[in-house]
């Protein structure tokens, strides 16, 4: 007997997303969107709950590999946000505005504690793993830059999902360090937006397979990235 097939996280977003396109009306379209990325984005990453709850092996080396390669990702302008303003409707361009601000604001932390944490940065394979992350980015800014209407609105809108385990986890990782004794993130992102920026443009299936497209990369690049710095660290206690 052939060894049973293990569903990835790729293939069970996939199946969830694409049953979220069947739903009839675009406001349960957005719905059923924004609850299959929360079930199955980087809230769910091992690594960076190990990271926020201190149980993990070398806590300072992960939170300086984590933070740096965070920057790589998502430190330069423009973000992923931003590309996806220019080609959106209202009322999704003006929450695309308001989470842009909120994103540039937790760069600049996120700039500050790979500042401080770079002395501990493990420096093997560093040069190899910066360019995987490089072209990570060169791939999310191909998302966002697309000429099918949706794909980049369904990865703005994963990368702030996303966004929110991410500033919520990292922050409480650098605290048991004693690196945010000073610096405090932003008020909360502007979440609630998103089903409306989403449901806006959903009246069409083409628009919505094209979400999903969006929403499935991005949510792949970020698995990617924790997949990564999990495996890093993994190797330094080897």
């Amino acid at each position: 007997m052939a060894p049973a097939v293990v569903p990835t996280f790729m293939d069970q977003l996939q199946k969830t997303l694409r049953a979220a396109g069947s739903v009839a009306d675009s406001r349960s379209f957005a719905a059923a969107v924004i609850g299959a990325l929360r079930d199955s984005g980087a809230g769910g990453s091992r690594h960076l709950r190990a990271l926020s709850e201190g149980s993990v092996a070398r806590p300072l080396q992960a939170v300086a590999d984590t933070a740096h390669f965070l920057v790589i990702l998502h430190g330069q302008l423009p973000s992923v946000l931003e590309i996806a303003r220019l080609n959106a409707d209202e009322p999704a361009a003006s929450w695309l505005r308001s989470a842009g601000v909120a994103f540039d604001q937790d760069r600049r932390w996120m700039a500050g504690l790979a500042a401080m944490t770079g002395g501990a940065l493990d420096l093997h394979g560093l040069s190899t793993a910066e360019q995987v992350v490089r072209d990570q980015r060169d791939a999310m800014l191909t998302l966002a830059k697309s000429n099918r209407m949706g794909c980049a609105l369904g990865a703005a809108v994963t990368l702030v999902l996303d966004w929110q385990a991410v500033r919520s986890r990292l922050p409480r990782a650098a605290q048991h360090l004693g690196y945010d004794r000073h610096e405090r993130l932003s008020d909360p992102w502007p979440e609630d937006g998103a089903l409306d920026a989403l449901a806006c443009h959903a009246d069409d299936v083409r628009v919505r397979r094209a979400i999903e497209f969006g929403a499935l990369q991005l949510a792949s690049l970020h698995a990617q990235l924790f997949d990564l710095l999990e495996a890093r660290h993994a190797q330094r206690l080897g």
